[in-house]
């Protein structure tokens, strides 16, 4: 074998090593970003079952069962504003007018969870008095 022939091999083989080394970071760096993902999804479950935990704590105090399920709904905003996010994750809580859920919305960089409540599911709501009444 000459000296040209033990080059192009030496050539060859550090050509087909940096590019087998390049597949293997490239391949390593999505699996990192794909845990990464998968750990603040976890965590933003994890802080939504335990802001739904502390809504259904029965030492809460809710209205009456004759309350207006608005007024309910603020208390629960209440109770989720009482204990704040992990550190890293933005929590939103949208009231819409009328009787549709409040959605509790909560992200962490690229990751977004949104869970709807309805408040009259949590006790609290009812009918109005005068509503019994016949509408007065």
């Amino acid at each position: 074998m000459n000296l040209i022939e033990v080059l192009m091999a030496a050539g060859l083989f550090l050509g087909s090593s940096a590019a087998s080394m390049l597949v293997w970071s490239r391949a390593t760096a999505v699996l990192v970003a794909d845990s990464e993902r998968l750990r603040r999804l976890d965590d933003l479950e994890a802080e939504l079952q335990a802001g739904e935990a502390r809504l259904r704590d029965p030492t809460q105090f809710f209205a009456s069962p004759t309350a207006d399920c608005s007024d309910q709904a603020l208390r629960l905003v209440a109770v989720l504003d009482n204990q704040p996010p992990p550190l890293g994750v933005v929590r939103q809580i949208v009231l819409p007018e009328g009787t549709k859920p409040m959605l509790v919305r909560l992200s962490a960089g690229d990751v977004e969870r949104v869970r709807a409540y309805n408040p009259a599911a949590f006790g609290g709501c009812g009918t109005r008095p005068e509503d019994e009444q016949g509408g007065g």
